[in-house]
């Protein structure tokens, strides 16, 4: 490129590393390293210090014993000090790109990262450090820690205030003010200005004025929704241009080539190794332990971005360089479809026994999860729940589940609100109090249901299922409720799509047409009149379990469609009042959406199956015309439906 190319793409570099470590400065919670496990923690000490000791001590009896240049003598201790090191940030992205963020290795992969990345910190700053002491005249270093503290003394006492004032100004559930954000963006710049200007990098200012930031709140939803996609698809792309700049592989010598791939080989499998060792030893399953280890060996943007300041500093040669930046490249490209292979998160439920409905009907108790998004799910939720009779020898216990988005923060977390311990968002824990609080109301209210735990997972719409199937089979719950969300492209919908495939118990898609501006307490709308759809199949049959419940209710009038499962329940049916049994015949799929849209307006509640054999002459046709598919094509008659009627469907699956 021309020189002036070169320039606008260095000043386009500068701008875009300012504001991503900014950005990752705001995920990063400080909070993790004094929550992090002692055993966590322990693996994250050793997967630093272990390797840290056996590269060094391999470079310098490369140094001593191979023949090598004075560039590659130079060189190679640092490149063993590189091999030892592991950035939170990078193990994030590798998790985020695996789906596994708040999967269980996920979590341990993140919280020995971020053990391990503090220490590496702590070592780069000694070494930097050293250098300053070193070359530096010691009135000119005084002067520069004195610059350094006023920097930190002004980010805690007057930018940290500021962020908890515009927090206090904005009003909850409203988007952080357009000159907040603005105001944020140039004191980040004025913060990078500073530290360049007292002879530390841009970015430290940067990542400083991100650190401070509290997780999870709208500044970091703000600042993400606005800088994410132009600073990661614009301006980051010229950091990886210019990266490349230095790279020349045709003038990589076999004989160094040799030496460093040497190098990088004893590094891999001596960090593989230290995850390993100290992961079996605390119990771990092989395959997940060397699934972290392959994680932890992946490396990402702030490994380039230390070799880059390592080669700007002349502490690497440009061969060096580029010979670790295609073997960094090359054990990241091979690890990562590694760890898709070994560990798959739904393969804990292989050997655990599937609830389901049916199975627990003889039982004591019937333990049921309910997912809520926001306030507006709960009242339709709690409807259902009133509608369940709880009978004298089977109690209701409830897990409540409140599903937030991951934004603003890096790592997920899932949330035991009975832990006041833990630290998530402020936004966050008030919306997750007061569904907890409409809950124990409802409780309060309704002898014989128990409210359990109650819960929050903070993480990415994509890997919830995760939080969702842990919590079934931690709380070994025979039913998952899970409302759902008409809006075609909404998120929402990836959390259903997956439970309906991965849950190891019934799930239950709730949706209504009642008016959902009602106050989270509203529980005032009676389920009187219920009717259950009856086609065949297993799912059906989980639905008329369910419903015999409801019908033990004297308040509830149900209606059944039969088949020959109908006769095993006649018995239990006959001698009912409030139950009215009735057989429709249909001729073909236009026949049966005809049947089912004239019953909207008569009834309240709707219970039907989800999977029924659509080849069926009275369903043919039917799956053309579906916009939802995880609801089947009956659920999705009434999901599409233009009725005025103002009813709820439970959409069942075993």
């Amino acid at each position: 490129m021309v020189y002036e190319t070169q320039a606008l793409m260095g000043v386009t570099t500068l701008f875009g590393l300012v504001y991503f470590t900014f950005l990752v400065g705001i995920k990063i919670d400080l909070a993790m390293l004094l929550s992090t496990k002692r055993k966590t923690f322990f693996i994250g000490c050793f997967t630093f210090v272990f390797p840290l000791i056996v590269n060094a001590s391999v470079s310098l009896l490369m140094e001593r014993f191979i023949d090598m240049d004075r560039r590659m003598h130079h060189s190679l201790p640092n490149i063993a000090l590189v091999l030892s090191l592991t950035a939170f940030y990078d193990t994030s992205c590798v998790l985020d790109d695996l789906n596994l963020l708040n999967s269980e290795i996920g979590r341990i992969s993140l919280s020995i990262s971020f053990v391990n990345g503090f220490c590496s910190w702590a070592i780069l700053f000694t070494v930097f450090s050293l250098k300053e002491f070193n070359t530096l005249d010691p009135h000119i270093v005084m002067f520069s820690w004195m610059s350094k503290a006023l920097l930190f003394s002004l980010v805690l006492f007057f930018v940290r205030p500021l962020y908890l004032w515009m927090i206090r100004n904005t009003p909850e559930g409203d988007n952080l003010k357009e000159g907040y954000v603005i105001l944020i963006l140039l004191l980040v710049l004025v913060a990078a200005f500073y530290t360049e200007y007292i002879g530390e990098k841009a970015l430290f200012g940067a990542v400083l004025m991100g650190l401070v930031v509290p997780v999870g709140t709208p500044i970091g939803a703000a600042i993400e929704r606005k800088l994410e996609f132009f600073v990661t698809l614009v301006l980051l792309p010229a950091f990886f241009i210019v990266s490349c700049y230095p790279v020349d592989v045709f003038n990589i010598r076999m004989r160094n080539f040799a030496i460093i791939e040497l190098l990088v080989c004893i590094g891999f499998f001596v960090k593989l190794i230290a995850v390993l060792l100290p992961s079996l030893y605390c119990g771990m399953r092989f395959p997940d332990a060397l699934s972290i280890s392959l994680i932890m060996n992946c490396d990402g943007i702030f490994t380039l971005l230390l070799m880059t300041r390592l080669l700007e500093m002349k502490w690497l040669d440009k061969e060096s360089y580029t010979i670790m930046i295609l073997t960094k490249a090359w054990i990241s490209m091979i690890a990562t479809p590694l760890v898709k292979r070994l560990y798959d998160p739904s393969r804990r439920y292989a050997g655990y026994k599937r609830q389901s409905i049916q199975d627990l009907v003889s039982l004591g108790e019937l333990r049921i999860v309910a997912c809520v998004y926001d306030e507006d799910t709960v009242p339709g939720i709690l409807n259902f729940l009133e509608a369940i009779n709880p009978v004298q020898d089977c109690t209701l216990c409830i897990y409540v589940l409140h599903l937030v988005e991951l934004v603003g923060r890096a790592a997920s977390v899932l949330v035991t609100h009975k832990q006041r311990k833990n630290r998530y968002s402020s936004r966050a824990r008030n919306t997750s109090e007061k569904i907890i609080k409409a809950f124990h109301h409802f409780e309060q209210h309704n002898p014989g249901f128990l409210i359990g735990q109650a819960f929050t997972t903070i993480s990415q719409f994509s890997g919830m299922y995760n939080d969702v199937c842990h919590l079934i089979m931690d709380k070994r719950a025979a039913l998952v409720i899970i409302p759902f969300h008409e809006s075609v492209e909404h998120p929402f919908r990836l959390v259903t799509q997956s439970a309906l495939q991965k849950a190891p118990c019934s799930v239950g898609i709730l949706f209504d047409h009642i008016n959902g501006s009602r106050s989270i307490f509203d529980i005032g709308i009676k389920y009187e009149n219920v009717a259950l759809i009856f086609i065949v199949g297993p799912d059906d049959r989980e639905a008329l379990t369910l419903s015999m419940r409801m019908a033990m209710n004297s308040n509830v009038k149900k209606t059944k469609k039969d088949d020959d499962v109908i006769q095993d329940l006649w018995d239990k049916i006959m001698d009912v009042d409030n139950i009215m049994y009735k057989e429709e015949e249909v001729t073909d799929g236009a026949d049966t959406a005809c049947k089912l849209k004239a019953i909207e307006t008569s009834y309240d509640f709707i219970m039907v199956g989800r999977r029924h054999d659509n080849s069926s002459r009275i369903l043919l046709g039917l799956d053309e015309w579906c916009v939802y598919k995880e609801l089947g094509v009956i659920g999705d008659l009434f999901a599409t439906s233009n009725s005025p009627g103002k009813f709820s469907v439970l959409v069942v699956q075993q």
